[in-house]
């Protein structure tokens, strides 16, 4: 039962989601799309978009460039 319930708050979570954004008309389409970005903070509208790479750090990558 408990498994059933929790199906469906999430399915009421995920319709709830979809209705406040005009990005992404399909519902389908709007579940995978916040399946693949569950762990990403990000707002909905900007889902579709890809991710920006994180900066390269410069120190970091300056012990590998003094060797010799």
């Amino acid at each position: 039962r408990i498994q059933i319930f929790v199906a469906l708050i999430a399915y009421l979570v995920l319709r709830a989601a979809q209705d406040c954004q005009s990005a992404i008309t399909q519902p389908l389409a709007f579940a995978r799309l916040v399946r693949i970005n569950l762990m990403h903070r990000r707002p909905i509208d900007a889902l579709k978009k890809p991710n920006k790479p994180p900066p390269i750090n410069t120190p970091q990558m300056s012990l590998f460039d003094n060797e010799s």
